[in-house]
């Protein structure tokens, strides 16, 4: 059966609508997409010119289950690339070690193999059994036994002289600077051939992998060049200095037609891509030493703030109108009114800005962060009137609530009744058990500040498998557990099948703190699943908690 045939299967079943309006599939017809049609690269614009023919001929009874292919293939073109960029320098390492050939004659691996340390090797295992390329075998993984998952640990290791910082590089060449032109022509030059794509149609093959490493820092280059925006605007992208080869590595990745002109897929990635992309690539050193960590430990590699903060900008935005949305509703509701506003992981300091929009310079606002390279972004955006004069910068670490109400006391500042929004800063406490999270979240709240945050649920390795592409968990996942960092579920989860048992919700950490969760104030993401699954748990992406001190 041809993947319209497929898809004119899928689409005949009825589609569900959630309480809130949302149309989902049926469980059969979600499982039929993701395993039978090829949705990735140039085969996802394929899907939305069979959905437009299809809708055509079956009629508006369809609509709503088109509207869920659209967005699973759209959102695949966002959060397919990082997982893959991840991959190649997993097998890279993996190859390295020694533990690729171990996986490639079919052994199970256990913990450890290779000289390798048992925790760091975990990771990196438990990433490729997301992404199906390997299985759980007792306390041992082996490779799985589908033909794309032999094609991607057929991958050798990356040549020694291809360097992991490559967004920057095609930064400066966009920027003007030749230096590096002809590493990177050579790296879009050397592409394997296409391969017919195999069961299930969802999983990577090694040209995949190949694919979205090359991609992800070609597209950062464009965004820290600022030249999305043009080719967002013109709907064609031309790389002139690279002769053909960026173009014809852009078809190859379906972002642009054989005229140069960006398909639909191609536009949503470039727009909506950056974010999360930067997100992932700012763990390049890690990525550098990686089969050093995998025999000595993590050791001093650290990923600096001040990479991704642009990323997480652009990743966040949404998130604070969320937020700044539930805090003026909670103090309409309530007769709540407050004089300090506290960001912390402040970034380009989003939250504070647009605060201000609303309440102008009758509060006080404060910008908090570990990373200077931080702070110096919020005071660059401060210098150009983006953010409030009075704005005061504190350094301190989320981890450690003293620093910041120290800081405050010896500005005259009351912490009490203070207002204190996060975007995704808490899971960056590192060493992170239960019990010293709960110790984080009960200083703020002995304090007395109302805290709002947002972060990534963390899924279990069976959600991450069958959810596919329709998240970017898997590689978010894994870079966070990579730096020592935590993330956690907004609330309690089902135990995992395939891995170990998930860490104490955020909700169950902050009650235990002290604090009082408002789910009247709270929001989520859409979920992801497109469909109900038989568990009946379907986690959202991420979540906006709200919580007041209990006393």
């Amino acid at each position: 059966m041809s993947p319209t045939d497929e898809l004119r299967v899928v689409l005949g079943q009825p589609a569900g609508r959630t309480s809130a309006g949302h149309p989902y599939l049926p469980t059969h017809a979600w499982v039929r997409f993701r395993d039978w049609i090829p949705h990735l690269f140039g085969e996802a614009n394929d899907v939305l010119r069979a959905v437009v023919e299809l809708e055509a001929e079956l009629g508006p009874d369809v609509e709503a289950a088109a509207g869920v292919i659209r967005q699973v293939v759209n959102t695949a073109q966002v959060t397919a690339p990082p997982d893959l960029w991840l991959m190649r320098y997993v097998v890279s390492a993996l190859a390295e070690v020694g533990v690729l050939m171990a996986l490639r004659n079919g052994d199970v691996v256990e913990a450890g193999s290779g000289g390798t340390l048992p925790e760091e090797l975990r990771v990196d295992l438990d990433f490729l059994v997301s992404r199906g390329v390997l299985i759980r075998q007792g306390e041992g993984w082996r490779a799985s036994d589908r033909d794309s998952a032999h094609q991607v640990l057929s991958l050798a290791a990356l040549p020694a002289h291809w360097p992991v910082d490559l967004s920057r590089r095609w930064r400066a060449v966009f920027d003007g600077d030749p230096t590096d032109l002809p590493l990177l022509k050579e790296i879009l030059t050397t592409l394997p051939e296409p391969v017919e794509r195999q069961f299930p149609a969802w999983m990577a093959n090694g040209v995949d992998v190949e694919l979205g490493w090359r991609l992800v820092p070609l597209v950062l280059g464009l965004r820290g060049a600022s030249q999305i925006g043009a080719i967002l605007e013109t709907g064609r992208v031309d790389i002139e200095i690279t002769g053909e080869a960026a173009t014809a590595f852009l078809k190859r990745t379906g972002t642009v037609d054989a005229s140069a002109k960006l398909t639909a897929t191609g536009a949503r990635m470039l727009s909506r891509g950056p974010g999360p992309f930067g997100i992932i690539e700012a763990y390049h050193p890690y990525m550098a030493a990686l089969p050093r960590i995998l025999r000595e430990g993590r050791g001093a590699v650290h990923v600096s703030r001040g990479t991704n903060v642009a990323a997480s900008q652009d990743a966040n935005r949404r998130t604070f109108e969320r937020a700044n949305n539930a805090l003026d509703r909670y103090c309409a509701d309530n007769g709540f009114s407050f004089e300090v506003f506290i960001e912390h992981a402040v970034g380009q300091g989003e939250a504070i800005r647009q605060r201000w929009e609303r309440a102008g310079d009758s509060i006080q606002y404060v910008g908090v962060d570990l990373e200077s390279e931080a702070l110096a972004a919020t005071a660059s955006e401060r210098k150009a009137g983006r953010l409030p004069g009075s704005l005061r910068l504190i350094q301190a670490d989320i981890g450690q609530p003293e620093q910041l109400l120290d800081a405050l006391a010896a500005a005259g500042l009351d912490a009490r009744g203070a207002v204190m929004v996060v975007g995704n800063g808490f899971h960056e406490v590192r060493h992170q058990t239960d019990a010293r999270m709960v110790a984080v979240l009960e200083g703020y709240a002995r304090a007395g500040i109302v805290l709002i945050f947002t972060e990534e649920s963390a899924l279990a390795l069976d959600d991450l498998l069958h959810t596919a592409w329709n998240t970017y968990h898997a590689g978010f996942a894994y870079v966070h557990k990579r730096s020592g960092q935590g993330l956690r579920p907004a609330t309690p989860q089902p135990p995992s099948r395939l891995g170990p048992p998930l860490p104490a919700s955020w909700s169950e950490c902050a009650e235990r703190a002290g604090y009082v969760r408002l789910e009247a104030y709270c929001s989520r993401s859409r979920t992801i699943y497109p469909h109900t699954p038989p568990s009946g748990t379907n986690p959202s992406i991420s979540v906006n908690h709200f919580f007041v001190p209990s006393t």
